[in-house]
């Protein structure tokens, strides 16, 4: 009997660890964020980008992805699509979660699919870490405010995740 009740358990177990990513929306409110976001990575095909730069002029999309993850290239092909409309007043960046030995897959990637945006690598794993719960589930995707302050975080996508984004800069920009 013990045997059968552990093993119900492990299989309830494994099916609520294996859902699906869904797409949630926090706000700062309800997360308790403070304005202490910052990062600061180099960009895959040279220098570097730092929040620092763009502290208090700009707020920030920041899209935590990896070369292996197809609905993470679905995602940044479409953020590529609606940067020209906030790209005034909104960055865009694409942080590769990829190890250091896929910088090349991950600099291709960025140059086939023409992203208008900085794309950032973390080899270290640090940043991803400290920014995604659990560590290294992508897609990922936060909005920080241009004082630091994240406002949302995003996991998953679904073709159209990109429709109430959209909406959700717009809210921002006319705060």
């Amino acid at each position: 009997m013990k045997n059968i009740v552990f093993f119900i358990c492990v299989v309830f177990f494994a099916v609520s660890c294996g859902s699906a990513p869904s797409k949630t929306d926090e706000p700062a409110s309800a997360s308790g964020e403070q304005a202490g976001f910052s990062i600061n990575l180099e960009k895959v095909d040279g220098g570097s980008f730092s929040f620092e730069e763009i502290r208090g002029k700009k707020h920030l999309v920041a899209a935590f992805w990896a070369t292996w993850c197809e609905p993470c290239k679905q995602e940044l092909k479409k953020l590529a699509e609606i940067y020209p409309d906030f790209s005034a007043s909104v960055e865009f960046v694409g942080i590769s979660t990829d190890a250091e030995d896929m910088i090349d897959k991950v600099n291709e990637f960025a140059a086939e699919a023409a992203l208008p945006f900085p794309v950032l690598i973390d080899p270290s794993g640090n940043t991803v870490s400290s920014i995604i719960p659990g560590g290294d589930s992508v897609p990922y995707m936060v909005v920080v405010d241009k004082n630091g302050v994240i406002v949302s975080r995003h996991s998953g996508y679904n073709p159209g995740d990109e429709n109430a984004l959209r909406k959700e800069l717009e809210e921002l920009l006319s705060r």
